[in-house]
């Protein structure tokens, strides 16, 4: 998902996370070749450890996915006017802002709610779907954001092209106004 993301550094605390558990597992290989029965407690312990250090793990992936997908929200849309929002994307401020909005209150709490002693597949299941949500807005203002910046270009031209002719009937009042103030004054 990383790289369908676009980013291309590597966000080490899962990838530890990741290794440390494998480190536990083969701990566990090597306890099952062992004839020594009292590796059963031993084993058990090690299988906890792999299943906290891949909650752990699934924790961070998903926390570093909510924060590069939040910043890339922010980034695309710094600089579109609020007008190209509602007249082009009349759903960002119905329900897709909202949903952002939602789901940034939601994400912190799964993070609150991790406790490794006694892990919550649930919340592992709510965060995936947030982020997923959260996934899918990303990709709805992608695919409006070519529209909203020409939108965007066309009411900068339009304006500069009104406050240009403005200006120009403007400087045509003071010249006819100069024009006149000089015939009146030769006429009287």
């Amino acid at each position: 998902m990383s790289e369908e993301l676009g980013d291309q550094n590597t966000f080490m605390p899962p990838i530890n996370e990741i290794k440390d558990a494998f480190n536990h597992f083969m701990r566990i290989i090597s306890a099952k070749f062992d004839s020594d029965k009292s590796k059963n407690q031993y084993v058990q312990i090690n299988f906890e450890k792999i299943f906290s250090h891949l909650y752990r793990a699934t924790f961070e992936l998903f926390d570093y996915i909510y924060i590069f997908i939040r910043k890339d929200i922010t980034e695309s849309l710094q600089g579109i006017s609020n007008e190209a929002l509602t007249i082009i994307f009349s759903d960002y401020y119905k329900t897709i802002r909202p949903n952002i909005e939602d789901l940034i209150d939601k994400i912190p709490k799964y993070k609150n709610n991790k406790d490794i002693g006694d892990p919550n597949l649930e919340d592992v299941k709510q965060f995936f779907n947030s982020i997923t949500d959260l996934r899918e807005n990303q990709r709805k203002i992608h695919n409006i954001l070519p529209s909203l910046i020409e939108y965007d270009i066309k009411e900068k031209k339009e304006k500069k092209d009104k406050q240009i002719s403005q200006l120009f009937y403007d400087l045509i009042k003071v010249l006819i106004g100069f024009v006149l103030g000089l015939l009146s004054k030769r006429l009287f």
